[in-house]
């Protein structure tokens, strides 16, 4: 019985081995359908938080005026600020995201060139040999003052 498991489980594992490697190993995407039903509940959704907010203001308004006129007309005041400021906001929205899309195109700006790497790595080196070999301090400060105003020159 055992031995019997254990064919069927060799048979069973090739066959999973094979379908596995004929599958299409590109990526997989939503059907044109899929997407069209999920556009158009995206829409459905939008359409109906719209309405409810609409409907919301609508009757918070309808009861402030009912309390009192200037509170109804402080209501509908603060409404209308609401709506700009909202508008105003998605806007700078948009057009910050819009910035950043075009920032990320823009390659870096080179601001040293070779000549400029070159003379720093010369300084560095020289800094570090001062250092390590223990010349005289003035000279390892005169190569730290001259690397100082270097780098204020190349940058």
């Amino acid at each position: 019985m055992k031995m019997l498991n254990g064919i069927i489980k060799l048979f069973y594992s090739e066959i999973v081995k094979t379908k596995i490697n004929n599958l299409d190993s590109s990526g997989y995407s939503l059907r044109d359908e899929c997407k069209e039903i999920r556009n158009i509940t995206l829409k459905i959704d939008s359409v109906f938080f719209k309405l409810l907010k609409l409907a919301f203001g609508s009757i918070l308004l309808m009861a402030a005026f009912n309390l009192n006129m200037v509170l109804g007309i402080g209501v509908f005041l603060v409404g209308v600020v609401y709506i700009l400021y909202k508008r105003n906001m998605e806007e700078q929205v948009k057009e910050h995201i819009n910035n950043v899309k075009n920032n990320i195109d823009i390659s870096k700006i080179t601001f040293m060139d070779e000549k400029g790497r070159t003379g720093l790595n010369a300084l560095i080196t020289l800094l570090l040999i001062g250092l390590l070999t223990g010349f005289n301090w003035i000279l390892v400060a005169s190569f730290v003052v001259v690397f100082v105003f270097t780098i204020k020159n190349v940058c």
